[in-house]
């Protein structure tokens, strides 16, 4: 008999994200090999973990229950990822809490869509600072923060004097 469909207590639709930021610098990965960031934006309640003792089976039959979320949406462009994966970090809400010193395990601020939208890179009271990152627009995520620094660097110079500074870069050609 086959196995039951996989269910996990996230709300759906799931939201998922994934960049693979090694293509547009190799030096993040090894020769032949990618960095692939994939995660779902802090949707389920940090209760659900909060207790988990990290070295425990429980929290380790929780943590690959979300990550098989990530494998099976990846799985969908790369069939064979998982034979291909050489390193495998998952984070989970307690991940962040210890390591990135996240307020109960947040990935990025919460704002509800009807709050209206985080601010952009100059809600600074201070004259010249421009802010950018994950408490920015656009938000969470590797892809979302480098947008963020993005808009704080077109805020300070023209579309042009963008290009100019790029081709003084003199970035090699693909």
């Amino acid at each position: 008999s086959e196995p039951p469909p996989f269910q996990l207590s996230l709300p759906l639709p799931h939201t998922l994200q994934v960049s693979v930021p090694s293509i547009l610098d190799p030096s993040l990965a090894p020769e032949g090999h990618h960095v692939l960031h994939a995660y779902v934006p802090a949707t389920e309640p940090y209760s659900e973990w909060e207790g988990l003792n990290r070295n425990s089976a429980e929290y380790r039959a929780k943590k690959a229950e979300a990550a098989e979320v990530l494998w099976r949406a990846v799985e969908r462009q790369i069939p064979d990822v998982r034979e291909r994966a050489t390193v495998t970090m998952v984070g989970t809400p307690l991940t962040h809490e210890r390591f990135l010193r996240r307020d109960a395990g947040t990935y990025g601020p919460f704002l509800r869509a009807t709050d209206g939208q985080l601010p952009g890179p100059k809600f600074s009271a201070c004259d010249g600072l421009l802010c950018c990152g994950d408490s920015t627009f656009p938000g969470i995520g590797m892809p979302a923060v480098a947008a963020s620094g993005m808009l704080a660097a077109h805020s300070i110079l023209s579309v042009r004097q963008h290009l100019q500074n790029l081709d003084t870069l003199k970035l090699p050609p693909k």
